[in-house]
């Protein structure tokens, strides 16, 4: 199995300019594997922006699980929108590879670890688990295979009757504790005291300073630096240039907002207080606690963070003759009837130890029970169980027999199908340029099965003067993505799913 390159170049635009690939043997052999310059290195800091994600939800009775259906203006409600927020933090680009190479060396004392404590099938997410451990070429597990392994699971569990819980961490990356991660951090080196270099890393992951992707665009509108390709790829000089919008700085080759120089001059009106924090009674308190999400060293901290807890729920649900899997902030516990109760408060209890919380009202708890060979799932409400209601994992849903795609995200896929088309169509209205024409290979290539094929790419290699493969892919569409789940799905019906897909996009394009 080949290991993941954590050198990877990144064209976001920062503070400062991106690094050269050429440059990548001197950076490494002369500042980033260089302890004592990483010791002393002085961080920048992160760039913030706020994902906004629109979600459509069911709501349900809290007694029995039946849909909650209320009268709107003039259609039944089913569905209620909300919106998710998502803060993300990216480094800057000389801080991005530091921070990749501490997390491929973590992550590398974290494997250990985990095989010495025996839980290397307990820990899921942002990890490479090969499908096929004995082949060196296996490809990666990814959720629809770890999804897939539970299924599996409870398909053989060897009880007539039993309970699936899955549980969701509220606000995970958000709330991780300093000192908690600074204890297993030295745990997980098998030290005493971090080593100058990972201490400077773990202070500025966990006392970071950023500023607004909103502000910085704002102060450096007028001269944001873009850098240009000729026909042949080559690159252009770099140039300062006025950009209306903050989408629009990926279509003009932005590589940066400004020079550190530029920066330092103006990072009073800038940086934002990260290190403070005002409770709900007003007062300012130092702040103890979270890691930015989207950083490269975020994923396996969080792996880390929980090491002896993933440890003691194993061991503990393995001797009642259960599993317990964890996927970031998601766990699953499938276990005897008779343990449900004790294994649910345990669980509650003990992720307090580690200055985290577990929501009651958002825990699911099913009931599996094998009828003539046949297993019916239902969900577990306050006054009585929903045989209606699947157990939902990873995006996938599980009704004892049959696996699919959740509904939602079907739905999804087709809502988003709808508004493109309808978009299209209103623009080539709109331009006159367009006279009416609707430019479809986009859309095709989006929605249809024709832009689900995902073939490798190559690239031209003049030193052997032929094209070889290269590690790009063209990565597809959802379609994609359902045809791979169908094909390692046990007992799917992913392809019904989305079998009227063709049939459905032409409906909307000719309406």
């Amino acid at each position: 199995m080949k290991t993941k390159d954590w050198f990877k170049i990144k064209r976001y635009p920062h503070i400062g300019f991106p690094v050269e690939g050429k440059m990548r043997s001197e950076w490494i052999e002369k500042y980033i594997t260089d302890e004592k310059q990483i010791a002393k290195h002085g961080f920048l800091p992160f760039i913030h922006k706020t994902n906004y994600q629109r979600k459509f939800r069911k709501k349900y009775d809290d007694k029995n699980g039946i849909k909650i259906v209320s009268q709107g203006e003039e259609t039944l409600i089913t569905r209620y929108k909300k919106e998710k927020k998502r803060e993300i933090f990216y480094a800057s680009h000389i801080d991005a590879l530091i921070y990749s190479f501490y997390a491929s060396e973590l992550n590398e004392k974290y494997e250990e670890r985990i095989s010495e404590y025996g839980i290397n099938e307990v820990v899921n997410a942002y990890r490479s688990v090969p499908v096929n451990p004995d082949s060196v070429t296996s490809s990666n597990k990814c959720n629809v295979d770890f999804a897939n392994d539970v299924f599996k699971y409870i398909l053989d569990y060897d009880k007539e009757e039993f309970s699936v819980i899955a549980f969701d961490i509220s606000s995970f990356f958000d709330n991780l504790d300093h000192k908690l991660l600074r204890d297993v951090w030295m745990e997980v080196l098998k030290v005493e005291i971090l080593p100058a270099d990972h201490f400077n890393v773990y202070k500025n992951i966990t006392r970071f300073s950023f500023v607004d992707i909103v502000d910085i665009f704002m102060m450096f509108q007028n001269k944001i630096f873009t850098r240009n390709r000729d026909k042949e790829g080559k690159y252009l000089p770099i140039k300062r240039k006025y950009v209306a919008k903050i989408k629009f700085l990926k279509s003009q080759n932005a590589i940066a907002f400004c020079t550190k120089e530029e920066f330092f001059k103006n990072k009073n009106k800038l940086l934002k207080p990260s290190k403070t924090f005002k409770d709900k009674d007003g007062n300012i308190l130092y702040k103890n606690f979270g890691i930015p999400q989207g950083s490269p060293i975020s994923a396996v901290l969080a792996n880390m963070y929980l090491l002896n807890f993933d440890r003691f729920i194993n061991n503990t649900i393995s001797k009642y003759g259960g599993i317990y899997r964890r996927y970031s902030d998601d766990m699953v516990v499938v276990c005897p009837l008779d343990k449900k109760e004790e294994i649910s408060e345990l669980i509650y209890n003990e992720i307090k130890n580690y200055k985290l919380e577990i929501q009651r009202e958002k825990t699911q708890v099913f009931r599996f029970i094998k009828d003539n060979d046949r297993l019916i799932c239902g969900q577990e409400f306050n006054e009585e169980i929903n045989w209606s209601k699947n157990f939902v994992y990873l995006g996938f849903e599980f009704d004892g027999k049959y696996t699919t795609i959740k509904s939602g995200s079907i739905s999804n896929y087709y809502r988003k199908m709808k508004r493109n088309i309808r978009r299209a169509k209103h623009y080539s209205k709109k331009d006159k340029n367009f006279k009416g024409e609707i430019f479809k290979r986009r859309l095709y290539k989006m929605f249809t099965y024709k832009g689900a094929l995902r073939f490798k790419k190559y690239k031209w290699h003049s030193g052997q003067n032929k094209f070889i493969k290269s590690e790009d892919y063209n990565w597809g569409n959802f379609l994609s993505y359902a045809y791979k789940s169908s094909k390692i799905m046990v007992n799917n019906k992913i392809r019904g799913q989305v079998r009227n897909h063709w049939s459905k996009f032409h409906n909307e394009l000719n309406r």
